[in-house]
C-alpha cells in the first residue's frame, strides 16, 4: 500500500515538472499574456526593411539643404536659361568627376536629362581638408569634357566657356548657356561669350548668397 503511494506520489510530481518545463517553452506572446517578461533580445534592421526609407526621387534627400536653396536662386536668376534638370547621386558624382562622399558635408550636381546636351551645375560644401583636392577634379573633368566635344562646336564652346569658383568652404562649377543656336553660326568665340555671361550670373548668384 506504502509503495502504491510513493508510486502516485512521484507521478504527480513528474507530470507537474512536465507542465512547468512546457510553459517556459511556450511563444513570446503567450508568455506575455500569461504575464511572464520574455527574455531581452538584440534587434538589427536590415537593410531595405520598412525602418530603412527607400527615396527614389533624390530632391527628398535636399530639400532642407543650403545646397538646393542656392541652386533655386540660380535657376530664377537665368528662367528658361537654366537647362539641368536631372540630379546626380553621391555614386554618378563619383563617377562622372571623381569627388567622393568622404571630401564633402553635402552637395547638388544636376545636369540635363538630355545626352546629347552638357549643360551642368555643381555646388559641394566641401570639407576643410577637401577644397584643393575637389578642385583639381573639377579641372581634370574640364580638360576632359573639352576634349571629348572637340567635335561638336556647340558642346565645345560650352565646355571651353565653363568655370570653377571657390566660395569660402563651397566649390561650384558652372557650364551652362543653354540654347546656343542664335549663335551656332557666328563662331566659336561667339558661343563662348554667349555661355559666359550665364556662367557670369551664376557665379554671381552662388557668390552674393553664400556670402550673405
Amino acid at each position: 500500500m506504502m509503495k502504491k503511494i510513493i508510486l502516485t506520489i512521484l507521478a504527480v510530481e513528474l507530470f507537474v515538472s512536465i507542465l512547468t518545463g512546457c510553459g517556459n517553452n511556450m511563444p513570446t506572446e503567450e508568455l506575455v499574456n500569461n504575464g511572464q517578461s520574455p527574455a531581452e533580445q538584440n534587434y538589427e534592421l536590415p537593410a531595405g526593411s520598412a525602418y530603412v526609407e527607400n527615396v527614389k526621387d533624390l530632391w527628398a534627400g535636399v530639400t532642407e539643404m543650403p545646397v538646393k536653396k542656392l541652386r533655386e536662386k540660380v535657376k530664377a536668376e537665368l528662367g528658361e536659361k537654366y537647362w539641368p534638370d536631372s540630379l546626380l547621386s553621391e555614386e554618378e558624382l563619383e563617377e562622372k568627376i571623381g569627388i567622393s562622399k568622404d571630401m564633402y558635408v553635402e552637395f547638388l550636381a544636376e545636369k540635363q536629362n538630355i545626352d546629347a546636351n552638357i549643360d551642368l551645375m555643381v555646388i559641394v560644401h566641401a570639407k576643410e581638408d577637401y577644397v584643393g583636392i575637389i578642385e583639381q577634379k573639377f579641372e581634370e573633368y574640364r580638360n576632359h569634357i573639352i576634349e571629348e566635344n572637340k567635335k561638336y562646336p556647340q558642346n565645345f564652346g560650352k565646355a571651353k566657356a565653363s568655370r570653377m569658383e571657390t566660395i569660402e568652404d563651397y566649390v561650384c562649377f558652372v557650364q551652362l548657356g543653354a540654347d546656343t543656336s542664335t549663335v551656332a553660326g557666328k563662331g566659336e568665340d561667339e558661343i563662348i561669350a554667349y555661355c559666359q555671361e550665364d556662367n557670369e550670373r551664376a557665379i554671381d548668384i552662388l557668390e552674393k548668397s553664400i556670402l550673405q
